[in-house]
């Protein structure tokens, strides 16, 4: 608080003017508020999603989908699957076999059931860069006859995409192997046990020509339900000049399309991503950025040691880094983030350590911790995953935990079309109280903290306003008719630090006062989300 208070203080010595009374500041006529409602598209990308990993189809990883390996593949990658099936058989047949894995990767009856049962409002889509198609194999193992097996890969995307959208599903596109390997992992696309992508400028270039031809799709229409572009998925640890290409990406996205939100990999740090993506959304205008951090608590040693219930307290108190960043676009920056990944998975050894006890009620507790909690400090979360050939995937398996009980929707997205139209409507009939209130007390504190103060309190309404009709927008997106597929359910802002920045730079402010468009803003939100909340 004492930093406003030093804005003030500040912002009546620079006036070079005798201190106005309320009633005079009031009487300057402020600028008239320009509102531009949000549209279909901002809804979806900046909503919360409660999500999930797609699963392996344009991404093969062995343990998923070993149905796609040959018994004669050398490793658990993608290039060693495509690579055995050629050897085997020839490149139409294996062809052939990769497009029916396209085809099958959702049924209509699982996208139903993911919209409706399951309450999935978004899906991550992990694809290689040689899922673009041969154009983008040129220098890697991927190029050559193997190629010819992605001509259709990224036609496939498009139709699932269009198939999500019309059940309204948002895709998150992610880059999850990338020339070179951001990791050492299989689900790079090989099996090197090298992550070749950091100071190669050749395997950069072209995954940035990857990544402006996704956002090329995005901005030509072909790709609806695109919140966003995921610019590489799990970065190792320390990657060489990692956000030096990160900054180089997103200025060459931005003279694509500067409306994608982009999410970048913690690279395991996320106290630095956090810090770096803060600072240059301050000082950006194009493409905002998250952070996109992943969760699992199966690997480790420190894992391990840990019993079940042990694993559901810790969970509790997972990303304090988040919430200190929080809080003010103004003074911090703005940064969001998302759980790309997570699972209701312990290891053995965690289990070991209990004994006598219903396995079930304890992997209910563990998943529903995560849930609460990542809704709680997070933009977002996407269970890993979807589709495998073990169906239903058992703890890794989305369908599978859904019908356990581990996996549960937010409220508001269960609520019938006529639980959202009578709150919506209440709440638009305390609006002005609620209001009022807020108004009072906004001036009153400030009145009182720094008298005289050369305060501008109409930005507070502005931004009260706002924030209040773009929560409501949020909630009744699914009430209007649209494009929007699932009518029942409501929404809630997720992203809500870039999605302040995004109005903020849309609303024309400017000046050392912007701070009150921002208190204002957020108490809308707030004013509204209260409103309408579910117990």
């Amino acid at each position: 608080m004492h930093k406003f208070l030093a804005k003030a203080k500040s912002s009546l010595s620079s006036a070079g003017s005798p201190p106005q009374t309320l009633d005079a500041q009031w009487a300057k006529s402020p600028p008239t508020a320009l509102h531009i409602p949000p549209t279909n598209l901002d809804l979806l990308r900046y909503r919360s999603h409660h999500g999930t990993n797609l699963g392996s189809i344009f991404l093969l990883e062995k343990w998923l989908c070993p149905s796609m390996f040959e018994p004669t593949a050398a490793g658990d990658s993608e290039l060693d699957a495509v690579t055995a099936s050629i050897n085997a058989h020839d490149i139409t047949a294996t062809c052939r076999k990769w497009q029916n894995h396209y085809a099958s990767a959702l049924s209509d009856i699982e996208i139903a059931w993911l919209a409706h049962e399951a309450h999935i409002t978004t899906i991550r889509l992990p694809i290689g860069y040689f899922t673009l198609g041969p154009s983008f194999t040129n220098g890697t193992p991927f190029a050559g006859p193997i190629s010819e097996v992605y001509n259709d890969a990224w036609p496939a995307v498009l139709r699932l995409c269009e198939r999500l959208y019309e059940a309204g599903i948002g895709v998150l596109l992610d880059l999850h192997a990338l020339p070179g390997g951001a990791n050492d992992q299989d689900h790079g696309g090989t099996s090197s046990k090298r992550a070749e992508l950091w100071g190669n400028s050749d395997h950069l270039e072209l995954a940035k020509r990857c990544l402006c031809f996704m956002a090329d799709e995005v901005a030509k229409g072909n790709i609806q339900d695109c919140v966003g572009i995921e610019l590489c998925n799990e970065a190792c640890w320390g990657a060489e000049a990692m956000y030096e290409w990160y900054e180089d990406v997103v200025k060459a996205i931005g003279r694509v399309d500067a409306s994608i939100p982009l999410y970048i990999s913690d690279g395991w740090d996320l106290g630095r991503a956090v810090a770096w993506c803060a600072g240059f959304n301050k000082r950006g205008s194009g493409n905002l950025v998250a952070v996109d951090t992943h969760r699992y608590y199966c690997f480790t040693e420190e894992d391990k040691m840990q019993s079940p219930q042990e694993l559901v307290k810790r969970v509790r108190g997972e990303l304090c880094e988040v919430e200190a960043a929080c809080g003010s676009v103004v003074d911090k920056g703005a940064v969001d983030i998302v759980i790309g990944e997570w699972s209701c998975a312990l290891s053995g050894e965690s289990w070991g350590k209990v004994s006598g006890v219903d396995r079930d009620e304890l992997i209910r507790a563990f998943g529903r911790a995560q849930g609460e909690q990542w809704r709680s400090r997070a933009g977002g979360a996407f269970f890993w995953t979807a589709k495998m050939d073990w169906m239903d995937g058992g703890e890794w398996g989305l369908f599978e935990m859904v019908k356990r009980g581990a996996v549960v929707p937010p409220a508001n997205l269960t609520m019938s079309f006529d639980q959202v139209t009578k709150r919506a409507r209440q709440a638009r009939q305390l609006k002005d109280e609620k209001k009022r209130e807020a108004i009072q007390a906004h001036t009153g504190y400030w009145d009182s903290t720094a008298p005289g103060g050369n305060f501008e309190h109409w930005r507070f309404e502005q931004g009260w306003d706002l924030g209040f009709a773009d929560a409501m927008a949020f909630y009744e997106m699914r009430t209007h008719v649209n494009d929007l597929g699932v009518r029942t359910g409501a929404d809630a802002i997720g992203a809500l630090e870039l999605w302040i920045t995004k109005r903020l730079r849309e609303s024309g402010q400017s000046g050392g006062l912007i701070w009150e468009w921002e208190h204002g803003f957020r108490q809308g939100v707030s004013a509204l989300e209260g409103l309408v909340r579910t117990t």
